[in-house]
């Protein structure tokens, strides 16, 4: 009876001895998985060729360029940051493709882009279907609205609403209330006339012909000569180069003496090179980095536009223009959350929504809210004109 008990009294002394050992290896593996973050993974998605390229080529460019400034800097908390760079050759499909690989087979914390507004409509739903946080580089209201149905979907890039209400409100200082729209058949296009028709009213603005063009389409004379028929005071053009360049040639081969506004989507230097002497005299609503010489010292994003806008230039000896102004607040807003703790997907998409409270920034100062995924207002954007062959600002 004694042995007996003896053999009992043993198994149980061992049982426990060895379950003392399991546990402690399981939980030493669990503290070494979850502090062995060797690197901070984000995914990129910008148009770096194709007809896009004007917009993803400086975007791109400023991503590289803060990868290498804080990696040189001893990375984040001391971890580095791995860019996965990727081209979407200004397609939906290839943007599709690439993110899809970058979430599920590099499993990126983020993923920032795209430059188009078709391309990041493209992406958005993967991004929402696999719960990956995203920035998006592109204006259409449609990749950010409803904010119910884009919980994990943000953009830094002014909306074509707030653009248009720009426009609007310079149209109404200036006396100009009817208009013609021209507007690309693509995505950024059709969003930018919903809210030109969706804003009218609210403006006093009468559209008076509404035409349309294709991303390549060689000439439009047919769709501006309805448009002064129309008795327009104006020409409202909204597209990405190279439609609007032609259209600027167009209208002033055809004599037409209407003034020409376009969209923020041209505001850089390729618009000037395509359209030439028909550039001077058009207007657009911009950001303040395409021309930082031109922005008091007293303005509260004086120092980080002149900042970027110095880097920039000294390492790629070209201008990044507004394009490259929302690569470098698309990372630099993830490295605000990763700097402040947020390390994974869920933090991350919750400090971009909860903590961006007057964040000062290249295109604005943003207010993220659980209603608003854009987080600027139209005083955001200011208006310029090309004269001389340069975009100066308008005052």
């Amino acid at each position: 009876m004694k042995k007996l008990l003896l053999t009992l009294l043993m198994a149980i002394m061992v049982t426990i001895i060895l379950g003392a050992c399991s546990d402690g290896a399981d939980e030493k593996t669990g503290d070494e998985d979850s502090s062995e973050v060797s690197e901070y993974k984000i995914g990129v998605i910008y148009s770096k060729t194709g007809p896009n390229s004007p917009l993803g080529e400086p975007e791109w460019n400023a991503t590289k360029l803060i990868e290498e400034k804080i990696n040189s800097d001893g990375g984040i908390n001391g971890i580095p940051l791995n860019i996965v760079m990727a081209d979407d050759e200004s397609t939906q499909e290839k943007a599709t493709q690439e993110a899809n690989r970058l979430i599920n087979d590099e499993d990126v914390l983020v993923l920032l882009g795209s430059s188009g507004s078709g391309e990041s409509l493209a992406i958005k739903g993967i991004a929402m279907q696999q719960e990956v946080p995203m920035i998006s580089a592109a204006a259409s209201t449609h990749i950010v609205e409803p904010v119910e149905d884009s919980k994990w979907v943000f953009k830094t890039p002014q909306s074509d609403r707030l653009a248009v209400e720009r426009v609007y409100i310079y149209m109404n200082e200036q006396g100009i209330n009817k208009i013609g729209t021209i507007v690309d058949s693509n995505a950024f296009g059709t969003s930018g006339l919903e809210q030109m028709e969706a804003l009218a009213d609210e403006y006093n603005i009468e559209i008076v012909a509404k035409e349309s063009y294709n991303t390549k389409d060689p000439d439009m004379s047919a769709q501006l000569t309805k448009i002064n028929s129309a008795k327009a005071q104006a020409i409202l053009v909204w597209g990405t180069n190279p439609g609007p360049a032609v259209i600027a040639k167009n209208t002033r081969a055809l004599g037409i003496d209407l003034p020409i506004i376009g969209s923020h989507g041209i505001a850089n230097q390729n618009f000037i090179t395509l359209a030439e002497n028909a550039a001077e005299g058009v207007i657009i609503p911009t950001g303040k980095l395409l021309f930082p010489s031109q922005i008091s010292a007293d303005d509260v994003q004086y120092d980080v536009i002149s900042s970027f806008y110095k880097d920039y230039t000294d390492k790629y000896d070209s201008e990044p223009t507004n394009f490259g102004s929302y690569g470098y607040d698309n990372l630099m807003l993830v490295i605000d959350a990763l700097q402040s703790g947020a390390t994974d997907r869920d933090s991350i998409r919750d400090y971009l929504e909860n903590d961006v409270t007057d964040w000062v920034g290249t295109t604005g100062v943003f207010n993220y809210t659980d209603k608003d995924h854009n987080g600027l207002t139209a005083d955001s954007l200011v208006m310029a004109v090309v004269k001389d062959g340069e975009w100066i600002l308008l005052k």
